[in-house]
């Protein structure tokens, strides 16, 4: 599974598993009662925007918050799209299992990390208003100033023939992390009595 994936490496839930195993546990039906519940607690870290440890996300920026879309408000912290939210699953392999996503941004978001852009041209349709975007009073009269050009919406750029291209300087900005995979406190000891209920089934034992 490629996107993110964090390897938990917790000596007694590997030791209870394996004991459960080779005391007649069904291997499989058990990775999968874990995986289910992992992958329950990690979708619910999108709806509460914490951490496994507990730990609040960053919120976005007033930076941020300034050049969002209006298509982006009211805005959702990784479900802007639902599509990385969509995206998590749990898989049982030969070796263990795995919760987590393929989604190539994916990891970039539970660490963190900086992204550059690199210089480019960019073209833009404009439109001409009748006054500048200023306005001012100029002995008791109002007049307005500055640029009459204006950017042409979508749909009305086929009949705008003012195009200017530009060059946007490069640049680099900093995805704080916001960690959605992990085990939690909670979760090592829901997972230990979902062992513990498997062993009892093998054994027959009293838990």
């Amino acid at each position: 599974m490629t996107g993110a994936r964090v390897d938990i490496q917790d000596e007694a839930i590997r030791a209870a598993i394996d004991a459960a195993i080779a005391a007649g546990a069904d291997a499989r039906a058990m990775l999968s009662d874990i995986g289910a519940h992992v992958l329950s607690t990690t979708q619910s870290r999108f709806q509460a925007k914490q951490a496994p440890d507990g730990k609040s996300w960053q919120a976005f920026s007033p930076k941020t918050l300034k050049r969002m879309p209006r298509n982006r408000r009211p805005p959702q912290l990784l479900r802007d799209t639902n599509r990385l939210y969509g995206s998590l699953t749990s898989v049982i392999e030969q070796d263990g299992l795995l919760v987590g996503t393929n989604v190539a941004y994916a990891g970039l978001h539970q660490f963190g990390g900086d992204i550059s852009q690199a210089e480019r041209q960019q073209t833009a349709t404009f439109k001409t208003v009748n006054a500048g975007a200023g306005r001012k009073v100029v002995n008791g009269e109002l007049v307005t100033y500055g640029s009459r050009l204006r950017f042409a919406k979508a749909s009305d750029r086929a009949n705008r023939k003012q195009q200017k291209t530009f060059t946007v300087p490069t640049r680099t900005f900093t995805v704080p992390a916001r960690p959605f995979l992990g085990i939690s406190a909670l979760d090592e000891i829901e997972i230990g009595a979902i062992i513990q209920r498997h062993l009892v089934d093998a054994t027959g034992a009293a838990p």
